[in-house]
């Protein structure tokens, strides 16, 4: 009976591994919004000067693709962790994501080809029978992308799985081990090939920016053990050949790097097959029968992303059960001792003090007229309670949401509170809400 559980949960969903990408990715109809408009916050990231900038692509990891995945699903994958991740840096960030799913290096190539050469691309163009039903307005925005890369300062990718689909369905149909490892040598050819050709046409459109590329994970689980019984969920001479491409793909990936960095790119190779491995199970939605990382798994390789590029991954501290959000001003977050945000009207309102402080603003007030004016990077805002209008550099102007306050709280009486909306508008911060992490980030 035990055997037999652990048959239907794992081994059936094992069996679809093959067919899996195909069956999962096809019901799909597309995420809410555009790959390539998301995470432009403030109105005009894309647009305006300052930005750090972070360009993605690649395959369905950097589209964010999770199992039961519909049209109105929105992804939380590991670009919006490092998008996340920046913003906690103090950047003032924004990020477009041109992931496809079903994308292989040869796909790859010809994307960056196209976007290289300013030519407007077909789904057929770039990969024939691509699954992804966004495909044709992702491929189309080769102009777009071609910007996009140009002004990146941080360009990630995930490839390569879909290269090594071919060399599964060979073990699948139980051929002779000889001709699988010559199956594995011409795909990892191939991939060595075709990702080195179109990382040097993306150094060559901006040899300045830093460019993090990941290697594969396998989310096959090893085989379990309950007691004195060994379980194979999976045909172990398979799984193990299949860590063994893993090894050459992640060898492979590091020369193209090192190849790379010796001409004076700025290239790094992300290890996101170590967290994998052993947490298949709970990283993946492979017991549902869908490779693709979960929402710990995609958490896992945002944080390899980071360590790599800039050697942390950070979080908010715990918060107490009567605070709603955490707020990260200028890379550090409001101390413990800050006082909380106020939720009033579905709008936040932060301490003018606490935000000053950490901004390293000058705040001044007056009794008499209930005037707060806060004096920062050359502009003045005047800001009096209760007030429907906002005074920056002298022109006055009128707040889209309610007006500041004078709190009623114990723990804050008496301090000013106002919109975080106002300092976005009038004092030009970015402010980002990320609902995921409860979190608001204010940079410069």
């Amino acid at each position: 009976m035990l055997y037999r559980k652990y048959r239907d949960k794992f081994i059936r969903p094992a069996i679809l591994l093959l067919a899996c990408a195909a069956l999962s990715i096809t019901a799909w109809t597309g995420f809410s919004e555009p790959a390539a408009a998301q995470g432009n916050t403030a109105g005009k990231a894309a647009q305006s000067s300052g930005y750090y900038r972070i360009a993605a692509l690649g395959d369905s990891i950097t589209a964010g693709y999770e199992y039961g995945f519909s049209e109105h699903s929105v992804p939380y994958g590991y670009v919006e962790h490092i998008f996340e991740q920046s913003l906690f840096l103090g950047n003032r960030t924004a990020y477009t994501n041109y992931g496809i799913l079903g994308l292989r290096t040869t796909g790859l190539h010809a994307l960056v080809q196209a976007a290289a050469d300013g030519r407007t691309a077909s789904p057929d163009d770039i990969q024939k029978k691509l699954p992804d039903p966004r495909a044709k307005d992702i491929v189309s925005r080769t102009k777009e992308l071609n910007t996009s890369l140009k002004q990146a300062d941080l360009i990630v990718m995930t490839i390569g799985g879909n290269d090594l689909f071919d060399v599964m369905v060979k073990l699948q149909q139980k051929s002779p081990i000889e001709e699988a490892n010559a199956l594995l040598e011409d795909l990892l050819n191939t991939y060595e090939q075709e990702l080195e050709a179109a990382l040097r046409i993306i150094v060559k459109l901006n040899p300045d920016a830093k460019i993090a590329i990941a290697d594969q994970y396998l989310p096959v689980p090893a085989p379990l053990k309950v007691g004195s019984f060994t379980i194979p969920l999976f045909p172990e001479y398979q799984r193990q050949f299949l860590l063994k491409g893993l090894g050459q793909l992640h060898d492979r990936l590091n020369s193209i790097v090192a190849r790379l960095n010796k001409e004076g790119a700025h290239a790094i190779a992300v290890n996101i097959s170590a967290p994998f491995l052993g947490s298949e199970t709970k990283l993946t939605s492979i017991a549902d029968g869908d490779v693709h990382p979960n929402r710990q798994g995609y958490a896992a390789i945002g944080r390899a992303f980071s360590k790599a590029v800039w050697g942390s991954y950070r979080t908010v501290r715990p918060r107490a059960a009567d605070v709603s959000i955490s707020v990260v001003a200028a890379g550090k977050e409001l101390p413990a001792n800050a006082s909380k945000p106020i939720i009033r009207d579905g709008r936040t309102f932060v301490a003018m003090r606490d935000i000053a402080d950490a901004l390293g603003a000058k705040l001044s007030w007056s009794s008499s007229s209930q005037t707060a004016t806060f004096d920062y990077n050359g502009h003045r805002a005047v800001i009096a309670i209760g007030s429907k209008y906002i005074v920056v550099d002298g022109i006055r102007t009128e707040l889209k949401g309610p007006p500041a306050f004078l709190s009623d709280v114990k723990e804050s009486a008496g301090k000013t509170y106002l919109p975080l909306a106002a300092l976005s508008d009038s004092l030009g911060l970015q402010v980002v809400y990320r609902e995921p992490l409860q979190t608001v980030f204010i940079n410069k």
